[in-house]
């Protein structure tokens, strides 16, 4: 399998966000993101999809090494030897690559975190590194750009999170912060139970809450001039946003059923969003 189709069937296969938001990014930087994307999604499933920690650890370890390779143009994954080209074009750091690795060390190495403050440097180094360098790839002109791509990180990362809160339970993780867990009288083992504790939808509630705020501070902060550059990664925030809003009006039932939204509703919210970020 050629480098270009391995990374489109991992990481943006037809009828997921991301097919749809690369679709609305310019041509020439298509390819770019997608390598992107797909380095991400490579090093982010790793705690999933390993239950053995010491495996799991190993295989961390090689792409460390194969993150070397990539900066030396001699990568061996397809999703390196897609990605080593992407690095080489624009001249990309090392650091958010070594971010992106750190976020899945996390995974492997704790289960919970004791308030947001420290949540939010996984969130950062998962979802903001992601970013920085998607916005990077995009183009930009300001270094306002950068602080959209720091929040639309955050957003994604803690959006992602409260989607997959059973599965991350299941699996003896949880990002939601600890100390706001006790004030609402929740417990982790809460999370692998049906939903039917008010406090427990209420403290959901207020993580979608912050999902929301991040989503909105982002876009304030992505100056006009900046906006059609980045319409790839404006479709993403409208498609979490939508999502977060039907999980929203349902009381965030996020234990008991999965959203997603149909292919033509994705299609429609990408392609309006990119025509709006043109126009800005």
């Amino acid at each position: 399998m050629q480098p270009l189709d391995y990374c489109q069937d991992k990481a943006a296969p037809p009828g997921s966000d991301r097919y749809y938001a690369l679709r609305m990014a310019a041509p020439d930087r298509r390819a770019d993101l997608l390598a992107l994307h797909t380095y991400h999604a490579e090093i982010m499933a790793i705690p999933l999809e390993v239950s053995d920690p010491g495996v799991a650890s190993v295989k961390l370890n090689w792409w460390r090494e194969e993150l070397d390779r990539i900066f030396s143009n001699q990568a061996r994954h397809p999703a390196g030897q897609l990605l080593q080209e992407t690095v080489r074009r624009h001249g990309l750091p090392r650091e958010p690559f070594t971010h992106i690795q750190e976020a899945a060390a996390m995974d492997l190495e704790y289960g919970a975190y004791p308030s947001f403050r420290e949540l939010s440097v996984y969130c950062h180094h998962s979802g903001g590194a992601l970013m920085q360098l998607l916005v990077t790839v995009s183009g930009y002109t300001e270094e306002a750009t950068l602080a959209f791509a720091h929040d639309l990180g955050m957003a994604l990362t803690l959006d992602d999170r409260l989607h997959h809160l059973r599965a991350h339970a299941l699996a003896g993780r949880s990002y939601i912060p600890e100390d706001e867990m006790r004030v609402a009288g929740v417990h982790r083992d809460d999370f692998l139970q049906p939903q039917g504790q008010e406090q427990l939808r209420e403290l959901l509630a207020q993580q979608g809450e912050r999902v929301l705020e991040f989503l909105q501070q982002a876009e304030q902060r992505l100056p006009r001039d900046d906006a059609p550059a980045q319409r790839s990664q404006l479709v993403l925030a409208a498609l979490a946003r939508t999502l977060q809003q039907e999980m929203q009006r349902d009381g965030y039932p996020v234990l008991e059923q999965s959203y997603e939204l149909t292919p033509i509703r994705k299609l429609w919210i990408a392609w309006r969003t990119a025509r709006r970020a043109g126009k800005r």
